[in-house]
This record gives C-alpha cells, sequence and structure tokens, in this order.
C-alpha cells in the first residue's frame, strides 16, 4: 500500500467519523429540551443539559501542575520531578495577585529509582512518584492559602495505568498514593476548597456508554451501534453548545469492579463525579471531575461556573487558566536532566558502565 493511498484513507476515514458524530449528535439534539428521569444512581440529575451559570472570579483561585523528564540509565532510572503551585488572588474577575508555591522558579526534585524494575514498572514508578509530588504540592497550598477552589491537571483519582501488578514491587508507592489522594479530599473538605479537576485531552467514553445503556433503552432515538467507537469529547462537540454543561455522572458504573476506584474507602469512592462543558467554540468540551457528598445539582453547578469561567479566555484553547500558569512554571526541558546526568558522570569517572548501550553507538 503506498503512503499516498494511505493518506487518502486516513483522510477518508475521518471524514466518515465527523458525519456520523454529527448526525447522531442531530439526532441526539431533542433530548437537551426534555426533562428526563432515568431511575438510574449513574445519571442522578434529571436533564442530560444544563446552562452554565456565569461567575466572576473572587477570592483566591489555586492550581497545581507538575512536570518530569526521565533518562534510563544502565543500572537506574534518574527522574526529575518539578511540581508547582499558583494561587491568583482575584477581584472582581481581575487577577490581583499572584503566589507560588514554592517559588516563581525552582530547581526540580531529582528521585533514582533502582530496583530493577520491570519496563511497563518503570513507567508506573516515574508517574506515581510525579503524583506523590503533585499531592503534595496541592495540600500545602490548601493549608497555607486556604482557596475556595483547588485546580489539578489530569483526573481527580490515579489512572489504571499506574497501577502495578500484585506482586509488584511498586505496590507499596501505591497503596502510599491511594492515602495521598485521600488525604488530599479531606484537607480539601477540612478547609472547605473545592477539588476541581480538568483532563486536558480527554479520551474517555464514559458519557458515551451512559447514553447507549441507559438513555437510548429509554429514549431510541438512534442505534447504539452508530455511536460505537466515539469518544466524549468528539460526540459532545456537537451535542453541545458554548456556555452548556452535561448533567453529572458517576465516575464508573461498578466501582467494586473499577481497578482503581474501589481501593479508595467507600466515603469517597462513591463520591466522585465527571461531568462536560463546552467553555469556547472552537475547542472541543472539557472534562471536569470533581467531589460531591451534598447537594450535587448545586455543587455541579458551582464547579461548572467556576471551570467555565476560567477556561473560556482563549476561543480555540479551552483550559483553567490558573493551570496554564501552573503548567508554564513546572515543565521541564530535556537539557535540565543532561545537567544532572552529566554531573553524576563526571563523579563516577569513566570506568562506570551507566550509559545505555543505544546511548552509547560509536558509529
Amino acid at each position: 500500500m503506498s503512503i499516498v493511498s494511505v493518506i487518502d484513507g486516513a483522510v477518508n476515514a475521518i471524514h466518515e467519523t465527523e458525519k456520523r458524530k454529527a448526525l447522531v449528535s442531530e439526532k441526539l439534539l431533542p433530548l437537551k429540551e426534555k426533562g428526563l428521569s432515568f431511575d438510574s444512581p449513574e445519571l442522578p440529575e434529571k436533564s442530560l443539559c444544563f446552562p452554565v451559570a456565569k461567575w466572576v472570579p473572587n477570592g483566591l483561585v489555586a492550581g497545581v501542575d507538575s512536570g518530569f523528564v526521565a533518562k534510563r540509565l544502565a543500572s537506574v532510572d534518574l527522574v526529575l520531578i518539578r511540581a508547582m503551585g499558583v494561587v491568583f488572588s482575584y477581584e472582581n474577575g481581575i487577577v490581583k495577585k499572584t503566589d507560588y508555591f514554592p517559588g516563581y522558579f525552582r530547581f526540580p526534585e531529582p528521585h533514582l529509582s533502582n530496583n530493577a524494575l520491570e519496563e511497563d514498572e518503570a513507567e508506573q514508578s516515574k508517574s506515581l512518584m510525579r503524583l506523590h509530588e503533585e499531592v503534595n504540592a496541592a495540600k500545602i497550598l490548601i493549608k497555607d492559602h486556604k482557596p475556595k477552589y483547588c485546580f489539578i491537571d489530569g483526573s481527580i483519582v490515579p489512572q489504571y495505568q499506574d497501577k502495578p501488578r500484585k506482586e509488584s514491587k511498586l505496590t507499596k508507592n501505591y497503596v502510599d498514593i491511594i492515602k495521598e489522594f485521600e488525604s488530599l479530599y479531606e484537607l480539601a473538605e477540612e478547609n472547605n476548597c473545592a477539588l476541581i479537576a480538568t483532563v486536558e485531552d480527554s479520551r474517555g467514553s464514559r458519557f458515551r456508554g451512559i447514553i447507549q445503556d441507559i438513555v437510548l433503552a429509554k429514549e431510541p432515538l438512534v442505534e447504539k451501534h452508530q455511536l460505537d467507537g466515539l469518544f466524549d469529547s468528539s460526540l459532545l462537540d456537537y451535542f453541545l453548545s458554548v456556555g452548556e454543561r452535561t448533567c453529572a455522572f458517576t465516575y464508573t458504573q461498578n466501582i467494586k469492579q473499577h481497578p482503581v476506584l474501589h481501593d479508595f474507602s467507600e466515603e469517597w469512592s462513591h463520591g466522585i463525579y465527571g461531568l462536560y462543558i463546552k467553555p469556547t467554540p472552537f475547542d472541543k468540551p472539557l472534562r471536569v471531575e470533581f467531589i460531591s457528598k451534598g447537594d450535587l445539582k448545586k455543587e455541579a453547578d458551582e464547579v461548572a461556573s467556576v471551570a467555565f469561567a476560567l477556561s473560556s479566555l482563549h476561543r480555540e484553547y479551552a483550559y483553567p487558566s490558573v493551570l496554564i500558569e501552573a503548567d508554564f512554571h513546572a515543565k521541564l526541558k530535556q537539557d535540565e536532566i543532561e545537567i544532572v546526568y552529566n554531573k553524576i558522570m563526571d563523579k563516577l569517572g569513566a570506568s562506570v558502565k551507566l550509559k545505555m548501550r543505544r546511548d552509547n553507538r560509536p558509529f
């Protein structure tokens, strides 16, 4: 198969998928105008779609993000992680002051992993270390600054890719991370701080699955198979208008069968929800996750309003401004780890075979 035919095939496939998304969404649009009762704990609200109320930022809003780079060596993995916290102090929608944790600039934290880990474990080890730094930064921000809202980059729970095998040497690290997340939830609750997690490039299909399994069973506007393979953000890009949110939905259909959520205590696992908002006309809907232990409708409205206000500043990029600032200060470049690596090599000397073979080719 020639490269030209591959390109043409890809273009045609994408066009067909876009047509299918638009057609399916158009057929589902009547559901936006209807009040529905699904009698399902997965969809506790009474409609699929709600307008997002306008919110003018006031007070303290925090955001936490982290960046990392790694270098694989023969006997160890060298990882640099920089977790950064940012606090915006708003007055009538204007940022009057910005605070940074631990400061405007910090050198990343170096970590070594020398447990003779398998390939998948090595990647999990890096992710778990990054999560630990990020959660710790969020906890310090909440303790020291008492923000009303704290944004987290990524999901509000660890992902299944982060969970090691039962016999793995990383099992204790994973258990510790679960405890750290629960500690963060508890600290936020004690300080009346709403945790809001936003996923920049979500490939989730939870909402689409709910439409297929629950909504279409009651309102058969399209065939279920027509939604197969569609991600939530792609489907909702046609379904939601700017300034709208979906109803809140449970994080998973069955907590006991979820690989990560069933490791949390019931106090928290039963209160984790998601929703999507459409902040701008030229970007896909944004996935938002939060914790609710009270009035779900009220809390979903509040979370959506805050996330919408901070994510609608650029018509082609819908993401919270406080996380954009945190990412700017957290991101790392490869040359930063090279500095540390070169210092290590200088002290070890040429006799130590630390380089990977692929990095040591003489030709």
